[in-house]
This record gives structure tokens, C-alpha cells and sequence, in this order.
């Protein structure tokens, strides 16, 4: 694998000070140079722990020909000197972060490394983010990790793969135990998770983690294109989304809220519009939500006034003139955070909404102020 691209996969520092290696690795590393090739090439009479080693602090060599020779010595090592190294309790962290990128395909390999002792909580939140809904299983059984490590929990959680069942148990479980954890809306899930029933870890999905896996997969080339809104508010989902919004609403809470995190444009202009002020809220919250989709929210005259008014308050989002533009113009936006704003409109469009009939009079008469005002 190239260095590069290794170097975008890992959090960890590498190479580490060998003085964190086995004693044989360290003298292969500080050995003169036949020594050195020699082990890269795999031949020098090392344990398997000291021979990974040593490989691993190789194939960050300086020296191409080393580097390279070492690469593929560790990627052609037999599965009975690589088991054994893994079986080794004293296996070091920052040799297992950097042999799990190097043997990403071999599947026994990685489930060994993200099952040792040893492994660096940053080493299995890295792998949590993409893993398949096997291995997502296999990390979140480990609560004493999960505790250490609570990026773990924010990586399985945004991770699509993770069943919806797990991801509502190990949130559930951060907050039983006080973890500080960066998921988006996670107050708000917290608080749905209250109303709900938790299943115990299952060796198979579940009906409803299977129909949530569906849902996203069902409504992955939809987009806001298919939902309309007319003046007075009112929404039209066209045909071939139709499908897609009775799933939403045969969801619970918790599932609306995860959607409103990995689900598509479309899901999160239908979401936003719930009755439940958690779904709604954590659309805002979303890491998928894009400027577009910011803008024609806040047109709607189809949302509650409380996600307006959040909208009115995230400064990245009023960077945008168009924000700002459909804030004003909205009646549904609350009366002070119109008024808020129209000072920052361009004049065309303050003479707009100076007589406009479908905002609301102060507004109206504070734009008409303001034109006064610049004149």
C-alpha cells in the first residue's frame, strides 16, 4: 500500500520511537545494513512478534528499497507467524494500527487486531467509521473500550452499516455512564431513547434493523427534486417517492432521527417537517445537510417557527443571502428574528418586503423604516 494512503488512514504517529519495540526489532533497526535488508526480506531468525516488528519500523524506512522490500514482506508473511504475533499480549498499539491498514482485506487479521487488548481506542474508532455491520457487532460488545474510547460510539453511530438496534444501545449506553460523546442531536436521541424499549444484542438483525437498512438504501437516488411545497405551504411528494415516505413514517423516533443523520436530502425535507420537535431539530443537526437544503427550509412555510428561529441563529448558514432573503420573507419566521435581519438585504429586495402582504406588519413597517433610512 502506498505511504501515502496509509498515512490517510491512520490517526496514530508512525513510525514510533523503537524504544517502544521488542529488543530483537530494536537491533534489526539499529543494525548495519545487510541486517536491515535482511529482515525486510524476511529472512533474519526473529520470534514473530520482534519479526513484525522490526518489518513494521522497515517499511517506514527512509530507504526505498527497504521500505519496499518490508511492505511486501509483511503482506506475504504465513498466517502462522502473523497468528502468533497477534496472539502476543504484549503486542505494541502502534504496530497493530499500522498492520490492520496493511491487511485490510484479510478479515481474520483485522477482527484479531480489533479484538487484542492492546489495540488503541483511535485504531478501532478508524476502523468503526467504515466497517461492515459484522465487525460494527464485534466492536460494540466491547464496553470497556467503548468507555476508554468514546469515539468509538460517535464512529459506530454514524456508521450505515451498524444496526439501528445497536446504534440505540450504545447510546443508551454513553449516557447511562456520563460519556462525553460527539454525536450530532445527541440530547435528543437520548431523550426519544426514554420512551423506548432497548433490545439485547441479537446474533441476527432484527425485522426493523433490516427494514431501516432498506429505507436508506430505497431512497439513495431520490433528492429535494422530488418534494414540492406550493405558496400556501402545502407539500406534494412526487410518485416515485412516495414509497420512500410511508417508510419514514412507519419509523420510530430513534430510527428518524439516525435517518435524519445518514439518509438523503429528500428524507431530511421530509423529517423536517415532523410534529416531533426532537425528529425536526436533529435534521439541523445532520453532518450531511447541505446549503441547499438550508435555503428551502427556510422558505417553508411548512416547518415550526422553532426551527426558523435555529436557523436564524447558525451564523455559517446566514453567511448565505439567500437564507437570510427567505427567513424575511417567511411568515412563519418569528416576528424579532425578521427584524433581525432585513438590515442585511439588498434594497430590491427590502422594497419587496416592505410591501409585501404575506409577512407580518412589523416587518413590513421595519423594512419601509429602513429604506427611509438609506435614502
Amino acid at each position: 500500500m502506498p505511504r501515502g494512503l496509509c498515512d490517510t488512514l491512520r490517526g496514530m504517529q508512525h513510525p514510533v520511537d523503537p524504544s517502544q519495540l521488542p529488543e530483537g526489532a530494536r537491533k534489526v533497526l539499529a543494525g548495519p545494513a545487510p541486517l536491515k535488508m535482511m529482515a525486510a526480506r524476511g529472512m533474519a531468525p526473529l520470534p514473530p512478534v520482534a519479526m513484525v516488528c522490526a518489518l513494521y519500523g522497515l517499511a517506514w524506512s527512509d530507504d526505498p528499497g527497504l521500505r519496499d522490500a518490508a511492505a511486501k514482506t509483511l503482506l506475504g508473511l504465513p498466517e502462522a507467524v502473523v497468528g502468533s504475533a497477534l496472539a502476543a499480549v504484549d503486542f505494541p498499539a502502534a504496530v497493530l494500527d499500522d498492520l490492520v491498514t496493511r491487511v485490510a482485506g484479510n478479515r481474520a487479521y483485522v477482527e484479531r487486531v480489533v479484538r487484542h487488548p492492546n489495540t488503541a481506542g483511535e485504531t478501532v474508532a478508524r476502523l468503526a467509521r467504515g466497517c461492515d455491520e459484522a465487525l460494527s457487532e464485534i466492536i460494540s460488545q466491547n464496553e470497556q473500550r467503548m468507555l476508554a474510547s468514546p469515539e468509538i460510539i460517535e464512529a459506530l453511530y454514524l456508521n450505515a452499516a451498524t444496526r439501528m438496534s445497536t446504534s440505540d444501545r450504545i447510546v443508551e449506553f454513553a449516557a447511562r455512564n456520563g460519556l462525553k460523546v460527539n454525536i450530532p442531536g445527541f440530547e435528543q436521541i437520548v431523550a426519544a431513547l426514554q420512551n423506548q424499549v432497548i433490545p439485547p444484542p441479537s446474533e441476527a438483525p432484527l425485522e426493523r434493523d433490516a427494514a431501516f437498512v432498506v429505507a436508506l438504501e430505497e431512497a439513495r437516488e431520490l433528492s429535494l427534486d422530488d418534494i414540492e411545497e406550493d405558496e400556501e405551504g402545502g407539500i406534494r411528494v412526487k410518485e416515485g417517492a412516495r414509497k420512500a415516505e410511508k417508510k419514514l413514517e412507519d419509523m420510530n423516533v430513534t430510527e428518524k432521527i439516525r435517518t435524519a443523520m445518514l439518509g438523503n436530502s429528500l428524507q431530511r425535507s421530509l423529517l423536517i417537517r415532523s410534529t416531533n420537535r426532537l425528529v425536526a431539530a436533529a435534521v439541523l443537526d445532520s453532518p450531511k445537510i447541505g446549503d441547499d437544503e438550508v435555503i428551502k427550509i427556510a422558505a417553508s412555510r411548512n416547518v415550526s417557527d422553532d426551527i426558523l428561529r435555529r436557523i436564524s441563529n447558525r451564523g455559517a448558514w446566514l453567511r448565505l443571502y439567500e437564507v437570510k432573503l427567505n427567513l424575511v420573507s417567511n411568515p412563519k419566521t418569528p416576528v424579532g428574528e425578521a427584524m433581525k435581519l432585513i438590515v442585511h438585504l439588498r434594497e430590491s429586495d427590502m422594497k419587496r418586503v416592505a410591501t409585501s402582504k404575506n409577512v407580518a406588519a412589523a416587518v413590513r413597517s421595519a423594512a419601509g423604516n429602513h429604506l427611509k433610512k438609506r435614502k
